[in-house]
C-alpha cells in the first residue's frame, strides 16, 4: 500500500487555514494524504483587524481561532514552528527553533518531509531601504507587532496624561491599513476621553503621510475622498504627496526637506514577500520577493511547490 502524500501548508493565516481545512476534509479524513499545517503561533487572528488591536479597540483574545483546535476537527496535523529553510532536492524544510514554555529555552530546529509545500506566509511592510525606518518604526505585521505598538501608545498616553507634552503620532502610508490606523486611534481616543481625560483630544497631533497624490490609490476615486473628508473631520492631517526619505528618533523627514516629528512612528507602506522565501535557491520571484506562479499556483521552476496569497505573484495574461 502507497504511503499517504505529505502536504505540508507554511502559514496559518486565512489562506493556509482555508487550504489545510480542505485538503483535510478532503484528502486527510481518508487517509489518502497527511495534511500538515505549520505556524509560529498557536493561534491565527484575521490580520485586517491587527491595527485595532494596536489601537486597543479590540481584543485579540476574542479574536483568536485555536490552531489546534481547528486541526483536530477537520483532519489535519499542526506543527509549531517557523520556517528556516527549504531543501527542494531532499523536499525537507527547516523549522526554526522556538521557545515552547516561554522560559527562554532553545529547542534545536526540526526537519519535515513534503510531498507537496504550500506557501502562504502572507507579506510584510516594505520599508524600501529608507533610513532609519527599521530602527526607529513600529510596523503592525502580526499580532506580536500590534500588541506591542499598543504596550508603547498605552505608555506614552499615560505620560501625556501627566504632563503638558502633546502626544505626536505619525504613520507613513495611506493604504488601508494606514487610514484604518488612524481613523481607530481617534476612537480609542475619545473612548479614553470618555472618562473624563477630555484634555487627551487637544493633545493627540495625528499625521498621516502618502506618498502618492491621493488616499487608497488601490480604490476607486470617490473612496479615497469619502476617506480623506472623514479623516478631516477627525482632525487627522493628511499629507498626500509627501515621500519620506529618513526616519530618526524624533520624526521623519520629507524629500521637500520638510520634516514631520513624531514620538511614535508607525510604518504602514508598501509590501513585501517575507525574508525566508529569499532563502529558497532556484526559484523565480518578482521585484518585492513574492515567488512567482502560473495559472495553478505551482512555483515557476518546482511543480511540488505552490504558493498563494500574499506570498505569490501570478502574473497577468499577456504582461
Amino acid at each position: 500500500m502507497a504511503a499517504p502524500t505529505r502536504i505540508v501548508i507554511v502559514g496559518g493565516g486565512i489562506a493556509g487555514i482555508t487550504v489545510a481545512t480542505g485538503l483535510g476534509r478532503r484528502l486527510g479524513r481518508s487517509g489518502a494524504a497527511q495534511v500538515t499545517l505549520v505556524d509560529r503561533a498557536l493561534s491565527h487572528v484575521w490580520k485586517p483587524m491587527l491595527h485595532t488591536f494596536a489601537a486597543g479597540t479590540a481584543l485579540p483574545d476574542r479574536q483568536k481561532l485555536s490552531l489546534l483546535a481547528q486541526a483536530k476537527a477537520n483532519h489535519f496535523r499542526f506543527r509549531l514552528g517557523s520556517l528556516q529553510a527549504v531543501d527542494r532536492a531532499a523536499r525537507q524544510l527547516t523549522l526554526a527553533p522556538f521557545d515552547a514554555e516561554g522560559d527562554g529555552a532553545a529547542l534545536a530546529p526540526t526537519q519535515l518531509g513534503y510531498d507537496v509545500l504550500i506557501l502562504a506566509l502572507g507579506s510584510r511592510a516594505n520599508d524600501f531601504g529608507t533610513p532609519g525606518v527599521a530602527e526607529h518604526c513600529a510596523t503592525i505585521d502580526d499580532l506580536s507587532d500590534a500588541e506591542a505598538l499598543h504596550r508603547r501608545l498605552r505608555g506614552q498616553v499615560l505620560a501625556a496624561l501627566r504632563s503638558e507634552a502633546s502626544l505626536r503620532i505619525a504613520i507613513v502610508g495611506g493604504g488601508a491599513t494606514g487610514v484604518e490606523f488612524a481613523a481607530e486611534l481617534k476612537h480609542a481616543v475619545d473612548v479614553i476621553a470618555g472618562y473624563g481625560t477630555g484634555a487627551l483630544r487637544e493633545k493627540l497631533r495625528l499625521t498621516l503621510i502618502e506618498s502618492g497624490p491621493r488616499l487608497l490609490a488601490a480604490f476607486p476615486d470617490r473612496v479615497s475622498r469619502a476617506a480623506a473628508a472623514t479623516l478631516a473631520d477627525l482632525a487627522v492631517d493628511v499629507r498626500t504627496g509627501a515621500l519620506v526619505t529618513g526616519a530618526d528618533a524624533a520624526g521623519f523627514t520629507l524629500k521637500d526637506g520638510g520634516r514631520i516629528e513624531a514620538d511614535i512612528k508607525v510604518w504602514a507602506a508598501g509590501v513585501r514577500a517575507p525574508a525566508v522565501l529569499a532563502r529558497i535557491e532556484g526559484l523565480d520571484r518578482s521585484r518585492t520577493g513574492q515567488l512567482v506562479v502560473g495559472d495553478t499556483l505551482q512555483a515557476t521552476r518546482d511543480p511540488a511547490i505552490f504558493a498563494l496569497g500574499d506570498c505569490a505573484a501570478c502574473p497577468q495574461p499577456g504582461a
